[in-house]
């Protein structure tokens, strides 16, 4: 029979399974108690909700980091092999690595505002890992002795306490999810900014669940976001831009500016049979074959293309509500602002949070088909745009007007031969047609730009959000958001700048260039371009040596011979440009620290 008597026998696995229980929960404790660092990197908020919220958010996310693990590791060799002394010891080790590196972590996001991750550790030098080599050993004569006691008072007492006390923890838990829920749905920045600050940490979101149920008024939400945007305005925990712009264009030099953005419009598909609209365009103006997007999907495509800088940076503007210094810069010089997306503006792009934060709900325009998914959305966003500058009343004040169409919502017949092709024929076909119905609709926006005799220029920008792939590396992939190859991040990028010639410009070319260019040129900034960008401008000819593209979950550094993904929990993949695995591909130690100086330069 088995015995309880000593540390080191073989005992009752209920025992151990009590003892893991316990060592668990005081560890996730310690794990939080170092984690009060964080807050103190954040600051202590004044308002209440937001104070509750982080005290929750850090005791409830150390308990999972603590707990978890734990239970997950030890729990099956207890179960296996019962014997106290390989489950304690087992247990100080884990603990003494996990504690090791949420100091390190720690220590890590307080110099960078970065937490660990196979590229942060590129950038740490070996007078830290002496000192996390410290750290551990200490710990673990700690966490030995600590185990140790916790066995003790496991044999000695045996009550309803810890299940208490788990429980009071999976509230802690709840509680902390519950007030983020509400904050993300309701735009309260004081919480949701908070995010990034811990570890691991990815907490609950339902915007669109509430606002269905009812549950949230978003009208009402709309004017609290931006009463508080206006009491906030400098987002204090981010520093962007690096310095105030100093942008010197008289107000008579002002451009218009008219953003037509194609969802998924591949560089490579604009031609004269199916797109011969904005081919045309296209020869008539400044032309860039080889263009990326920030993103191989929506949300971080237009992230680059308005802010410019690393998509890492999207979490930290979209729980600030922080909008790109280019908008700002426009509502600066009074400028008209006209928003219309054939596919609204939230999820999951999320631009209202991001791009267009600071712009009243009003502007943000969407198609009633939309809602109803009842006609053509693409359709009634041109017939939205078109009514909307014929009505102008004011036709001398410079406007930023946005039309986005997404191709895959035209009602446009696809016939049954597609239908009875293979998927990525018949994708590529139904593509093709969809596109074409997107070129007529450019054309009725373009023609309405021809007959208005406007009285200052238009900068007209055709780009699209990112690529789409139809299985062209032969990884299975149709459609995009599922590789960072150049099928997916390629993009279009075609201008009609008055002023310069027709150009075909073949440098390596992106949307985080996009910022610098119209600032420098339309507005006569004279900060340098890196004050609020990773990007140059684009008429320089200035080839990028690298740029980080962004999906929902996972980011690449692309450069011209190689990616290197990074996937949440730290894990990285080294690849070509194919998306394959080469021997002999290795981290580049001084890139590493140019990127992660990058992705951190525009906090504080």
């Amino acid at each position: 029979m088995a015995t309880e008597s000593g540390i080191g026998t073989r005992t009752g696995r209920g025992t151990l399974i009590r003892w893991i229980g316990w060592f668990g929960i005081v560890n996730a404790l310690l794990y939080a108690l170092v984690g009060i660092r964080y807050l103190l990197i954040f600051g202590l908020p004044d308002d209440s909700i937001a104070l509750t919220y982080m005290s929750l958010a850090l005791v409830g996310q150390f308990v999972v980091l603590g707990y978890l693990p734990m239970m997950l590791v030890l729990a099956p060799v207890a179960l296996l092999v019962p014997r106290s002394g390989l489950v304690t010891t087992l247990g100080a080790v884990l603990a003494a690595v996990g504690l090791s590196l949420v100091v390190l972590d720690s220590n890590a996001f307080s110099e960078h505002r970065f937490h660990l991750s196979v590229l942060t550790i590129q950038i740490l030098d070996a007078s830290t890992w002496v000192w996390t080599g410290v750290v551990f050993v200490v710990l673990l004569g700690f966490q030995l002795l600590l185990a140790q006691i916790i066995w003790k008072r496991v044999q000695e007492r045996r009550n309803l306490f810890g299940v208490l006390l788990a429980g009071a923890l999976i509230l802690v838990w709840g509680g902390g999810q519950g007030i983020h829920i509400w904050a993300d749905a309701t735009a309260f920045s004081p919480v949701t900014s908070f995010t990034r600050y811990l570890p691991f940490y990815f907490p609950l979101k339902a915007k669109r669940r509430l606002a269905a149920l009812g549950w949230v008024d978003q009208a009402e939400v709309e004017k609290r976001r931006l009463l508080r945007l206006a009491s906030t305005p400098d987002q204090g925990r981010l520093q962007y831009p690096v310095n105030p712009l100093i942008c010197d264009a008289l107000p008579a030099q002002l451009p218009n500016i008219l953003f037509l953005v194609v969802d998924a419009l591949r560089p490579d598909k604009v031609s004269p049979e199916y797109t011969p609209r904005i081919h045309r365009f296209a020869k008539e103006g400044q032309q860039f074959t080889n263009h990326y997007s920030g993103g191989n999907s929506s949300r971080m495509g237009f992230f680059s293309m308005f802010y410019g800088i690393p998509s890492t940076y999207w979490q930290a503007f979209y729980d600030n509500q922080r909008p790109p210094v280019l908008l700002e810069e426009m509502l600066d010089r009074g400028y008209e602002i006209s928003a219309i997306s054939s596919v609204g503006f939230s999820s999951p792009a999320q631009i209202d949070r991001t791009v267009f934060a600071a712009i009243a709900a009003d502007s943000l325009v969407i198609p009633q088909s939309y809602w109803s998914r009842n006609g053509d959305q693409n359709m009634e966003t041109t017939q939205l745009w078109r009514k909307w500058f014929a009505g102008r009343e004011n036709p001398g004040q410079p406007f930023f007007s946005f039309i986005y169409y997404d191709p895959s919502y035209f009602s446009v017949d696809t016939g049954p031969e597609i239908a009875a092709q293979g998927e990525r024929v018949g994708s590529y076909e139904r593509y093709m047609r969809r596109i074409a119905a997107v070129d007529r609709e450019v054309d009725l926006v373009l023609q309405s730009l021809e007959e208005n005799t406007a009285e200052r220029d238009t900068i007209v920008i055709i780009a699209s959000d990112h690529g789409f792939e139809f299985d062209e590396l032969g990884l299975g992939n149709i459609g995009h958001a599922s590789n960072y190859g150049p099928y997916q991040l390629k993009s279009v990028l075609l201008m009609d700048w008055p002023g310069r010639p027709p150009t075909v410009y073949n440098h390596r070319s992106a949307h985080q260039d996009l910022p610098a260019t119209l600032l420098q040129n339309a507005f006569k900034c004279s900060n340098p371009a890196d004050d609020y960008s990773s990007g140059t401008d684009l008429f320089s000819e200035h080839s990028w040596n690298w740029i980080m593209a962004g999906s929902y979950s996972s980011h690449a550094i692309v450069e011209p011979d190689k990616l290197v993904i990074t996937y949440p929990g730290g894990f990285v993949e080294l690849l070509d440009t194919e998306h394959r695995p080469v021997p002999g591909l290795e981290l580049d130690p001084s890139r590493m620290r140019e990127v992660m100086l990058e992705m951190s330069r525009f906090y504080r």
